[in-house]
């Protein structure tokens, strides 16, 4: 819900590090404004004057983030929550990744907020600053096996695909090298999470280790996951993160209304309705 100085889609989206898509990160409470040269230089900033309408919350999507859908509807609802008229910016690019400067560049130009970013701690670099998280979802393991209703029933003989860099695939292969050798399964990194769940539907796999809202987008896009299900994370506890929007660190006084308006929105029941009506896998963010 997409996000490095490249940006992997967490679960996902342009992202800052290599850890996701979709989207996301949070600044360490003691950065500072970031210095001149600390900025990334966009092509034609000089040219980007202060916007003169100020009764809009400009704010984009991915098309590449599986909950592009979910993060506009949230979106519309914090603008109304701020009294705002919303305007939406789709980012439209065939990449898999965006390099910082075109991040940057985008925000310039199009947004106040960018939706779609998970809140990795001290991910990002300090010209950024995040909102709050509006909804909290998980990394899951996906199968087709029938008899696989926890990570714990998998034989040792069968191979999972782990999205490669996300914290779930961090803590799997650190408890796989805690095991001895003859009870370790198979794990082979991929770099996207449609990339592993492909792996998946093509057999190459028994389980898939994916960013939730992933699987979700593609079981209802796709007909080739309908008979694939999710199992508990046991003997693992679940990796869960909170996704919210980022902005321009300078842009304090906006950050703080955006919290202010997710805050009144969770308390209101406007989150949950907004999650329930896409059956989307996430809950509102405490």
């Amino acid at each position: 819900m997409s996000v490095a100085s490249t940006f992997s889609r967490l679960a996902g989206s342009l992202l800052i590090l290599a850890l996701t898509a979709p989207m996301a990160m949070t600044l360490p409470a003691s950065a500072q404004q970031p210095e001149f040269f600390d900025t990334p230089f966009a092509d034609g900033q000089w040219n980007v004057g202060r916007r003169l309408d100020e009764s809009q919350l400009r704010y984009c999507i991915d098309h590449r983030d599986p909950d592009w859908e979910v993060a506009g509807e949230i979106a519309d609802a914090i603008a109304a929550a701020l009294l705002l008229e919303p305007q939406r910016y789709v980012v439209e690019s065939d990449m898999l990744s965006e390099d910082i400067t075109k991040v940057y560049a985008v925000m310039l130009e199009h947004c106040d907020i960018h939706m779609g970013f998970k809140l990795i701690p001290e991910g990002y670099e300090n010209w950024l600053t995040l909102t709050r998280a509006y909804y909290e979802t998980q990394y899951i393991f996906v199968t087709a096996g029938p008899d696989l209703k926890q990570l714990a029933d998998l034989a040792p003989s069968r191979a999972i695909a782990a999205t490669m860099g996300s914290l779930a695939h961090l803590r799997l292969v650190s408890y796989l090298t805690a095991l001895p050798i003859e009870k370790r399964w198979p794990t082979y990194p991929y770099g996207t999470n449609d990339v592993a769940l492909q792996a998946l539907v093509d057999g190459t796999v028994d389980v898939a280790l994916v960013w939730a809202p992933s699987f979700w987008a593609k079981q209802r896009s796709d007909p080739a996951y309908a008979n694939f299900h999710t199992m508990a994370s046991t003997p693992l506890p679940p990796t869960s993160l909170g996704v919210g929007a980022i902005a321009l660190s300078n842009h304090t006084f906006l950050r703080n209304a955006v919290d202010q308006a997710i805050t009144a929105l969770s308390a209101d029941g406007t989150l949950a309705e907004i999650l329930e009506s896409f059956d989307f896998p996430a809950t509102v963010a405490p």
